[in-house]
């Protein structure tokens, strides 16, 4: 569960003649997506790799716990019980807790931290009693490559909770043990509002008979709040009430969404692309044009100054019409130069976001299900309560 990741992405590498897969998991910290959105997402990613044929099972699961932190906050602990929830205690023989983000400066208060997490039952110390190891990984390759070792030395292979519970048992989100927990923080987050929804309106009732029209509007605009996150935990308990071919039609539906915004997205570019190509050509024959008649404004200038004598009146006032007619054409040289530039730069971040996007949807639609990224050995996530999922070839 690190945070950053919007979907589970996978990294190869090879090692000891075998192929090890490193899973990166969305987490449950991440402010770009609801604990929802995160939590389905993981069950439809690890029930369909269980549904396979042949099934897809992995060898053991690296949770992540950067040691800076002085105590296990409230995102951390919940990380930790969905860990166990999702993964199931008969899998906990194969997990990894890897301590990260060690500095010379903490080594003494980390180490008591590490102390701590290991003997309290309800962080590690359960989970090490049922053959959990501990790891410190300091962010260098071989201490990683430490952790992958003992996961391919063990030559296991895991099913998770979460998997047996969707598939084997058939079971909805809302019905797995960890769609239970999430549930129940939400009915307990739905209760809270609408709580907090009744004593405002207490209080709106109250400034609407003191007539206290500051106090209305700002009651009312919280009123309102609490109304759409009420309607929103709504929402949230329908989606947990789904089943993997429910999830999978949703994927393909958003799959669908996404492609077709992405072809949208990719006509208005070409026809923007197309436009400023005109305008450049245009642009660009128009400053060769003027390139031209400014020579041959020039060139009459000169001819002037060397022709006929005049008065001294006239030769000052010629003079100055030739600087503004030189002066004039200078401007408008630059002017038309200055947008060429512009056009050309705006026409160079079309074709370099174009061709962002196109990797971008090279990896994304490459595998359905698994989306697959570069290969790598040392673990990023520094996230409290990351996980990668390891499973060897």
């Amino acid at each position: 569960m690190v945070q950053g990741t919007i979907s589970p992405s996978v990294y190869s590498l090879r090692r000891r003649g075998q192929v090890v897969r490193l899973i990166d998991t969305p987490g449950f910290d991440d402010s770009k997506r609801s604990d929802i959105d995160v939590l389905t997402d993981l069950a439809f990613h690890l029930a369909s790799a269980y549904q396979t044929n042949p099934k897809i099972l992995l060898s053991g699961i690296i949770y992540l716990h950067p040691i800076d932190q002085p105590k296990l906050a409230g995102t951390a602990r919940k990380n930790l019980a969905m860990f166990k929830l999702l993964y199931g205690d008969e899998s906990l023989q194969s997990v990894v807790l890897a301590t990260t983000m060690w500095r010379d400066e903490i080594q003494a208060d980390a180490a008591q931290r590490v102390t701590q997490l290991e003997s309290t039952p309800e962080y590690w110390g359960r989970m090490i009693e049922h053959g959990s190891s501990v790891f410190r990984h300091d962010n260098t390759p071989e201490s990683a490559l430490r952790i992958i070792d003992h996961i391919i030395g063990r030559r296991e292979r895991i099913v998770l909770s979460i998997q047996k519970q969707m598939i084997d048992e058939h079971r909805t989100i809302d019905q797995t043990s960890a769609g239970q927990l999430e549930r129940h923080e939400i009915i307990k987050e739905k209760k809270r509002a609408a709580r907090r929804l009744e004593e405002n309106r207490e209080e709106l009732e109250a400034s609407l008979r003191a007539k206290e029209q500051q106090n209305v509007h700002q009651l009312s605009e919280e009123q309102q709040k609490y109304e759409r996150e009420i309607q929103q935990k709504d929402h949230d308990i329908e989606a947990l009430r789904m089943s993997v071919a429910e999830l999978q039609k949703q994927k393909e539906a958003q799959m669908v969404r996404e492609e077709e915004e992405l072809q949208t997205f990719y006509a208005q570019q070409d026809a923007k692309y197309a436009e400023m190509s005109r305008e450049l050509a245009a642009l660009l024959q128009q400053d060769t044009q003027a390139s031209s008649d400014n020579k041959g404004s020039l060139l009459t200038v000169q001819e002037k100054q060397g022709g006929q004598k005049e008065s001294a009146a006239a030769a000052a006032a010629s003079s100055q019409e030739d600087k503004a007619i030189v002066e004039r054409m200078m401007n408008k040289m630059n002017d038309t130069g200055l947008r060429i530039q512009m056009l050309s730069e705006q026409m160079d971040a079309i074709e370099n976001e174009r061709r962002m996007l196109k990797a971008q949807e090279k990896k994304k639609f490459a595998k359905r299900g698994m989306q697959y990224g570069g290969a790598g050995a040392a673990f990023g996530g520094t996230a409290a309560g990351a996980a990668m999922l390891c499973s060897v070839m």
